[in-house]
């Protein structure tokens, strides 16, 4: 039994390492936001690097026109495509 729980823990944490490659969320990325302004990623992760868990919560700017960054949101890392 005890094997198995390992096993199963290490199953979920190959998944969720997938995911975690497969999002767009990144730290620096240029984002578009489901209502469709766009957004520069600031800080946050999608495994909390400490524990391995999802956390998939971010903080973000909205880019203004001019290039410079607007208001800080903060929030889950869904809803954002790539430009």
């Amino acid at each position: 039994m005890p094997g198995m729980y390992a096993d199963m823990r290490d199953i979920a944490r190959g998944i969720n390492q997938e995911l975690a490659a497969a999002s767009p969320m990144k730290i620096g990325a240029i984002l578009v936001h489901r209502d469709g302004y766009k957004v520069k990623v600031l800080k946050g992760c999608y495994l909390d690097p400490i524990y391995g868990r999802v956390s998939n919560w971010w903080t973000w700017a909205r880019v203004n026109e001019d290039g410079t960054l607007g208001v800080q949101e903060s929030g889950y890392g869904q809803g954002f495509s790539k430009e």
